[in-house]
């Protein structure tokens, strides 16, 4: 059954409130001290690591704040696609449900404004974490207790991980041209 107990996608999932609160404490303290300040200096970008990160921006849904959040991400049948592994309680996605117009990404030296697509169709979301394991076993074995060695994507049960994450999919949107 995935995600496997002692994983930080177990953990930020617990029925015990303080390990939740531990890991995600963990999460955001690596996000604030590491991966924003070098991907806001370019750093990150430079040495490639635009390729698995983005910085999503967001409108608070309370204090109306700029809200930067980095994420894994991977491209998909040419589309951004990331997960959320804390579902509908990750405060990114709460941002952007309810202000979606100021939604931005960067990744690697580019930005823009995308189309938001939430990914509802679970036939759909196993395909992408078919994906996700057979093309990233290690990230998949450090976040949800996937073992590459010894688990087939054909065979496994992924239905509880399914419940737990969210799919998002970021579209580059065609502006018209101006007259």
């Amino acid at each position: 059954m995935l995600p496997k107990p002692g994983t930080p996608l177990y953990n930020l999932n617990h029925e015990n409130e303080s390990i939740r609160k531990k890991t995600l404490k963990k999460w955001k303290r690596l996000n604030k001290i590491l991966i924003i300040p070098l991907y806001r200096l370019f750093l990150l970008p430079m040495f490639g690591f635009g390729r698995i990160f983005l910085l999503l921006y967001t409108k608070g849904r309370k204090t109306g704040k700029k809200r930067r959040t980095p994420l894994e991400y991977h491209r998909i049948d040419g589309t951004i696609t990331v997960i959320s592994g804390r579902g509908e309680e990750a405060g990114w996605v709460k941002n952007m449900r309810a202000n979606p117009d100021f939604v931005s990404i960067r990744y690697g030296f580019h930005r823009f404004k995308p189309e938001i697509e939430f990914v509802v169709d679970n036939d759909y979301k196993l395909q992408i974490i078919k994906w996700y394991v057979k093309n990233h076993g290690r990230s998949a074995k450090m976040l949800f207790g996937w073992n590459p060695k010894i688990d087939d994507p054909e065979t496994a049960d992924f239905s509880e991980l399914l419940s737990l994450i969210i799919i998002i999919r970021f579209h580059k949107t065609i502006s018209p041209p101006t007259s």
